[in-house]
């Protein structure tokens, strides 16, 4: 393990999680993003999808709760907070009812900046990539 970080390039964590309708209405309510995307069935009949979609960002949420994970997982000690996501790219629609699992991997640790890098990758539950970002964690002394 690394002197001040309590990770290692190449940690990892996942965490799992299905999609609902209700979720889906619920974080609309919470941003006031009530796009027909996401909100009506009959309109979206008509595209390519065939049907609602979530929120590209909840799939994203999904793989900040795996960051949290893998602090408990590690029994970190400092304080820390996201510091921002970059390369992040919704690959694939998640649909009411997908089971999403993200996996969060360490690839940089940075202990001069008390930062860490990682992929974070949200798979549905046909092993498909739907969503891929890399995450900042930034670390604080106690």
């Amino acid at each position: 393990m690394s002197n001040v970080l309590p990770f290692q390039v190449g940690d990892t964590c996942s965490f799992s999680k299905t999609i609902t309708e209700t979720e889906v209405y619920q974080f609309a309510d919470i941003t006031g993003d009530y796009s027909q995307m996401h909100t009506d069935e009959e309109f979206m009949k008509t595209t390519k999808y065939k049907t609602r979609i979530a929120h590209g960002i909840i799939s994203l949420a999904i793989g900040s709760t795996a960051s949290t994970l893998i602090q408990v997982q590690a029994k970190a000690s400092l304080p820390s907070v996201s510091y921002g996501y970059d390369r992040l790219r919704f690959i694939k629609p998640v649909f009411f009812g997908d089971t999403l699992t993200a996996k969060y991997t360490i690839i940089e640790v940075d202990e001069e900046n008390l930062r860490t890098r990682a992929k974070v990758e949200v798979f549905n539950q046909n092993d498909e990539i739907c969503t891929y970002a890399e995450h900042i964690l930034k670390f604080f002394p106690a």
